[in-house]
């Protein structure tokens, strides 16, 4: 019988972190079946044989140039059984005690931080946690490292026989990393925020005779930064996947598109409100998209109203459309006539000033003032462009700044929420670094050094936190946990105190913390099957962004940094961040209904856009939340205005 070879590409990585990596001393050893990296004379890694029955496996290793291997292993199957399902998998162990460990967009460190029940460490009831491919930013990627070393472990996707999955299993000497084919995950499959389901095996069978062959790459390299070593990891990984992509939509069509949809189907007027919903839900008995009926109205985050108003002021200025302009000021008039407190705070969620939710549940959050303070300041800007003074604009952008510097502490952590009182109800995570943009703000509209002493000193304390955990904290609201959302003031601040101090250390910040966003950028495509949603509408991975640890679904929320990563790339010559950028744009324009957009049966509203689109086995597999909320729009029109060379985003 003529043997059926298939081959799939797995690449392997070992860190390269140090501009010395180049001059480390790299070597394979060969002793027997044994086959061993070394690095200035120390084994750092090994490859671990596979042990099937019925089952041989060969390996072979070649030097592409020092540090870097090409790994090929071959599967062939020797058992007289015409047909038989089999379990193929490639390990390396790294010969340390990982003291960092990432499987990217899914697990940093164990996930020990927050309150939810999402995958907690690398083991469960005594079995490594084994996720699918697609689940993770990197292929199937596994990171880890020692005090000198590191090693990484990702696949390509979309293989002719399907699937890898990845394992990670840290011990007392050595860390196993482990790729798995055919696709499963086990114990238990992550299936919703605090909710698992049986494990899932897919069915891999071999024929006699049959030979099956798996590629993959090594590099080893040293560490320079603790827990920080995965940036060669997704340099790696965007230079292997890296491509061109085009948006859906021209800049003009996705301008039109946002500035419809809030006009048309997010305005509200209720009980003295002004302002904009944060979303549409599915009316079963309707049979129709209606604004929900429950946490209606925010001033950032989610639902957006600022940025909304911004938009509409910016609207008029592009075509003197007088509603625009109309519905931009009274957004901006009600928030500021009605939530703003004494103390600089806003009352962030109008529901409470309509007696729509439980007074005693008010907090005010870093995420939520930030969004308010920005807004402000931006506000100020446009409508005097529009012709309208509004000084109070501006001034009230300076009192929640200035309630930032009386809430931080002498070594620089704001907090997180607040009573209206301006008692801190919870000072932790990463959050409060929302806060630091608007103080670089209050800086160059005042020249007040108070502001830059207070924006320099709160981006020391989260910084140094971001460093000494390796992740960032309590940014996406809806849950408690790691995640990529706080993240991103630490980016937009890092660029800002660049500009105003010309400090090149902020430019090294932003680039590191770019890194770590980058560990939730999908660095590829997942193919689709028919008859999936996210197939059928056609949906790519690359460039989308997942959430959290707690939810395992991707969203466009990138939109809110590619000006920053355009910006990035410009500063440092790194083309890798324009890149990215774009990748991230495109993706975001995915979903965006032209008007007869018809996804699961429901036809969608004039630029409508999905908040969740499930990338994975996590909610409804392969689907979509149906949930048609206000930021992506929003996010979308305050990338365009704050970066008026739309040509950067043409297909």
């Amino acid at each position: 019988m003529r043997k059926r070879i298939a081959t799939a590409a797995v690449c392997l990585l070992a860190i390269a972190v140090a501009d010395g990596a180049a001059q480390a001393r790299i070597e394979v050893r060969r002793e027997g079946a044994s086959t061993r990296i070394f690095a200035d004379g120390r084994a750092v890694a090994a490859l671990v044989p596979f042990a099937g029955e019925n089952i041989a496996a060969a390996d072979a290793l070649r030097e592409v140039r020092p540090g870097l291997f090409e790994w090929t292993r071959t599967f062939a199957y020797t058992g007289q059984d015409h047909v038989r399902p089999v379990r193929l998998t490639m390990e390396v162990e790294a010969l340390y005690a990982s003291r960092y460990s990432l499987i990217p967009a899914v697990v940093y460190d164990g996930n020990a931080w927050g309150t939810g029940l999402e995958p907690k460490g690398f083991i469960k009831d005594g079995k490594p946690w084994t996720f699918a491919y697609h689940r993770t930013a990197i292929p199937g990627a596994t990171y880890s490292e020692s005090e000198a070393w590191s090693v990484g472990l990702f696949s390509a996707p979309g293989q002719v026989l399907g699937g890898f999955s990845c394992a990670l299993e840290p011990g007392t000497d050595k860390t196993v990393h482990r790729l798995v084919w055919p696709e499963e995950e086990t114990p238990l499959v992550y299936s919703m925020r605090d909710a698992y389901q049986e494990a899932f095996r897919g069915d891999l069978r071999m024929s006699r005779g049959q030979t099956i062959a798996l590629q993959a790459w090594i590099v080893v390299a040293p560490v320079a930064t603790p827990r920080h070593g995965w940036h060669a990891l997704v340099d790696a990984a965007w230079e292997l996947n890296a491509r061109p992509v085009r948006p859906r939509f021209e800049p003009e069509e996705l301008w039109e598109l946002g500035v419809q949809f809030a006009a048309d189907n997010l305005w509200a007027e209720e009980k003295g409100f002004n302002g904009f919903s944060i979303g549409l839900r599915w009316d079963s008995q309707e049979q129709g998209w209606v604004q929900r009926q429950s946490w209606k109205y925010e001033i950032g985050w989610a639902g957006q109203n600022l940025s909304l108003a911004n938009a509409m002021l910016y609207d008029y200025l592009l075509s003197k459309e007088r509603t625009s302009l109309d519905k931009g000021t009274r957004c901006l008039d009600t928030w500021l006539r009605n939530a703003r407190l004494k103390n600089g705070l806003f009352r962030t969620h109008y529901d409470y000033l309509i007696a729509l939710e439980d007074p005693k549940d008010e907090v005010q959050d870093a995420c939520n003032l930030g969004h308010a303070a920005q807004g402000y300041f931006e506000a100020y800007d446009l409508a005097a462009r529009c012709g309208l003074k509004r000084p109070e604009y501006r001034a009230a952008a300076l009192g929640v700044c200035d309630f930032a510097l009386k809430a931080m502490r002498a070594d620089g952590r704001i907090g997180k929420a607040w009573r209206n009182d301006g008692k801190a109800v919870d000072p932790e995570g990463t959050i409060g670094a929302f806060l630091i943009p608007p103080l670089v703000t209050a800086y160059r509209a005042t020249h007040k050094a108070a502001y830059l002493d207070g924006a320099e000193r709160a981006y020391a304390y989260y910084y140094d936190e971001f460093v000494k955990n390796g992740f960032t904290t309590a940014g996406a609201l809806d849950t408690y946990c790691i995640d990529k959302e706080s993240a991103t003031p630490l980016l937009k601040a890092a660029l800002e105190l660049h500009d105003v101090t010309g400090k090149e250390m902020y430019l090294r910040r932003a680039e590191d913390v770019s890194y770590y966003l980058a560990t939730w950028q999908w660095h590829y495509t997942v193919p689709y099957e028919e008859g999936t949603v996210l197939g059928e509408m056609g949906y790519d991975t690359y460039g989308g962004t997942a959430v959290s640890t707690q939810h395992h679904h991707q969203d466009p929320y990138a939109l809110i940094i590619v000006n920053d990563w355009i910006k990035l790339a410009q500063l440092t010559g790194k083309a890798a961040w324009r890149e990215r950028a774009l990748a991230a744009w495109a993706n975001a324009s995915i979903g965006i209904s032209d008007g007869d957009l018809v996804i699961m049966g429901k036809k969608r509203p004039y630029g409508s856009q999905d908040e969740g689109f499930l990338h994975t086995r996590w909610l409804q597999p392969f689907a979509v939340s149906q949930w048609l909320v206000a930021w992506p729009a929003a996010f979308r029109l305050e990338t365009l205005r704050q970066n008026p060379n739309w040509s950067l985003f043409d297909r």
